[in-house]
């Protein structure tokens, strides 16, 4: 009789039991996991976001995200992004992650691209043009605070090139402005130059200069490179984390950079055009904060996770 109740009654009820805990113990991605999203992300130029493409692989792995990497043939060619634009809504894309390399020229290209698929900018901001969100800092206030570091390294009547990398309306070009401003402002000399192929030994042969100051992390990349083989060399300052860049601060080739999250950024950039997508309520995105880094607080704590992002 007991052996009838127990199998009867009560071990349906811990079977029972057992399968409410399974299921409310389950890894919370096994009950919610979202259906699969397509999302073209396209780029300015072939390098210079290996950690914001880090971010965004984790991110696409986290939510059910594949992700399409188009990258212009000559790099920061608003003209090749405007075609790569209308192909991929053409192609039904659902979500489309931006840089841009010329607000103004891609302005028709993204209103278009902006009434048919959630579109979403990282770096420079086209929000008048139909861009849901953009990912990014504060650009002019980073190229102040970048100029206001040059200052610490340059005499008054001293000369600063700043490398103009990503000609046209953008990130870029917010930065430049801005830290020519707050140089011209203290006393100190300014000369452009396009970054474009430059043969440093050649450029600082015809025009010496006391500092260089490189707006974005390729222009700094290859200042820094060129540095490991000229002899004499101005200070070096600049925007971007990468490992080369890190390399460069800590070997004493680069002198301060202005850093941020590049893998928060782009985990952020996937994560909210996704959401948008999916029609979710997404939270407004803020400027990201950067930091002034030197090699003498590149190993702080709260420095490492910006020059050596792990996931």
């Amino acid at each position: 009789m007991k052996k009838r109740i127990f199998f009867q009654l009560v071990l349906p009820l811990l079977c029972l039991f057992l399968l409410v805990a399974l299921l409310a113990f389950a890894p919370t991605w096994s009950r919610r996991q979202p259906a699969l999203l397509e999302m073209s992300v396209i780029l300015r130029e072939s390098g210079g976001f290996a950690n914001a493409r880090q971010g965004m692989e984790q991110a696409a792995a986290d939510l059910n995200v594949e992700l399409r990497f188009l990258v212009p043939s000559a790099d920061n060619s608003a003209a090749e992004q405007a075609q790569l634009l209308s192909h991929e809504v053409e192609a039904n894309a659902s979500a489309i992650l931006l840089i841009p390399a010329d607000r103004e020229a891609l302005a028709e290209s993204v209103r278009a691209a902006a009434s048919r698929a959630v579109l979403v900018t990282l770096e420079t901001g086209m929000a008048e043009q139909g861009a849901r969100a953009c990912v990014g800092t504060d650009n002019a206030a980073l190229g102040q605070a970048l100029g206001q570091a040059v200052l610490n390294g340059v005499p008054s009547g001293g000369t600063v090139l700043l490398l103009h990398s990503a000609p046209g309306d953008n990130a870029v070009q917010e930065r430049l402005e801005a830290a020519s401003a707050v140089l011209t402002g203290a006393g100190r000399k300014v000369a452009v130059q396009d970054a474009g192929g430059l043969d440093f030994q050649d450029a600082l042969s015809r025009r010496p200069v006391d500092a260089i100051l490189a707006l974005e992390a390729s222009a700094l990349e290859a200042a820094s490179e060129a540095a490991r083989y000229l002899e004499e060399f101005p200070l070096l300052y600049g925007a971007g984390s990468t490992a080369a860049i890190a390399a460069g601060l800590e070997q004493s080739r680069v002198t301060a950079i202005a850093a941020q999250n590049d893998f928060a950024a782009g985990y952020l950039a996937v994560e909210t055009a996704a959401g948008l997508a999916r029609r979710r309520t997404v939270p407004p995105v803020k400027p990201l904060p950067f930091f002034i880094l030197r090699q003498e607080t590149m190993y702080a704590p709260e420095n490492q996770k910006l020059l050596f992002p792990v996931t």
